[in-house]
């Protein structure tokens, strides 16, 4: 009786039905969603992995270094190949596909027991697992492009949170002895966000695909404006040395005495740190500009190296890593905001690509390798120290480069 009444209702209402589904499967609520998903099944063995090729292969410091340096320099390598991968085929497409694989390739992480063949299958799977995140983005991009809210960050903040989230449930769940269960862990969440995504989202119509980023077009768009090379250079070795507050966190708790325990609970703190950043950013932004902001993030990085090198308790570490908050969220808003004041629209693609290649390519895959190799000899509380000195520096030498930017009157970017 019911079901008959409510096909009826369907049958005379036809605008019920288009509310029913806005109300019940909104584009972008599932994209929200997916985001959680994406970022708890990257936490649940990212967060964890440097402790498992410690614990489990018994790899050292600089190992793990190289071994991580090899996942960046992957990012940096791989992502135009798959954008344009996605502009041919679909993004949403190419975002399942890459899930799918990932799902079952992820496994293989645990039948490699040599440095070597670690490195062999990390190169591997990261060709296939580093294009899921900015494949999400652009999905989030053309839907924020054809209905014009809500901001990026109303759907990156989601990200937090599932990191957060998974990071502190995973670091409960395990310890050093079933560490090898993150990345079943991780393929589970996986296959929730690959059903979500393949059976519930639609694309939005009417969307351009991004443009291909061709030698050429880079070249130019990147030697076009001073600033925006030279503020790039900057940001390359604030890679290079801030490269310890990211991937090797959870090393420095295993070694001022930390469990697996205070690692989920400091990224859950750190992630969360992210959301009012990720929610008002842009204000900030608007009132002190995104220059201003860089600079400020760095110097509360370097605060934070320093804080981390000078304690030994891990739930003193856990308050200093709260600071995540300025020091990636705000920091990542700003640095975007800055490249794009210098890019036309129609290569806004290609400068995003620059934030992925200078920081979180070329930056932190150098960093993870100067990092891994200092802390074999002095132990990765004092590499800390040592980082945290070079990023003052690093401010030093900017504020004097902006000093020279000044006198010239080339602080406020050209008119477009």
């Amino acid at each position: 009786m019911f079901s008959t009444n409510f096909a009826d209702c369907f049958k005379k209402n036809p605008d019920f039905v288009i509310q029913f589904n806005k109300s019940t499967m909104q584009q972008s609520g599932i994209i929200k969603v997916s985001y959680f998903l994406t970022y708890a099944a990257a936490a649940s063995w990212l967060a964890f992995f440097n402790l498992f090729l410690k614990n489990h292969i018994g790899l050292s410091d600089g190992q793990i270094g190289i071994i991580i340096a090899i996942q960046q320099v992957n990012t940096l390598l791989i992502l135009p190949v798959w954008g344009l991968i996605a502009d041919r085929f679909g993004r949403k497409n190419i975002f399942n596909l890459t899930i799918f694989l990932a799902i079952f390739m992820i496994y293989g992480f645990m039948f490699q027991h040599t440095f070597l063949a670690v490195v062999i299958f990390t190169y591997i799977f990261t060709l296939i697992y580093n294009p899921i995140n900015p494949l999400l983005d652009s999905i989030a991009l053309d839907y924020i492009d054809q209905h014009k809210k809500p901001s990026y960050g109303v759907f990156r903040l989601w990200a937090s949170v599932g990191w957060a989230t998974s990071s502190v449930v995973t670091g409960n769940f395990i310890d050093a002895s079933n560490s090898h269960l993150i990345f079943a862990i991780s393929s589970s969440i996986m296959i929730l966000n690959f059903i979500l995504m393949k059976f519930f989202y639609k694309p939005v119509k009417g969307i351009k695909g991004l443009k291909s980023l061709r030698l050429a077009h880079i070249k130019d768009v990147f030697l076009s404006d001073k600033r925006l090379y030279v503020m790039l250079i900057i940001m390359l070795f604030y890679g290079v040395f801030s490269s310890p507050v990211h991937f090797f966190i959870n090393i420095y708790y295993d070694e001022i005495g930390g469990g697996f325990h205070h690692v989920g609970y400091a990224y859950l703190f750190q992630a969360l740190a992210e959301v009012p950043f990720f929610l008002y950013g842009n204000r900030l932004i608007r009132r002190f500009g995104a220059r201003k902001l860089i600079v400020f993030t760095m110097m509360v990085t370097a605060f934070r190296l320093l804080a981390y090198g000078m304690t030994s308790n891990p739930w003193i570490a856990i308050v200093i890593g709260t600071s995540h908050g300025i020091t990636i969220g705000l920091f990542i808003l700003s640095f975007v905001a800055f490249v794009h004041q210098f890019i036309p629209a129609e290569f806004r693609a290609t400068g995003q690509s620059f934030v992925y290649a200078f920081y979180f390519g070329g930056g932190l895959a150098m960093g993870n390798i100067f990092t891994g190799i200092l802390a074999d000899f002095v132990g990765m509380q004092k590499t800390m120290l040592i980082q945290s000195g070079f990023t003052f520096l690093l401010i030093l030498i900017t504020l004097v480069i902006f000093g020279f930017f000044k006198k010239a009157g080339l602080l406020l970017p050209r008119k477009k």
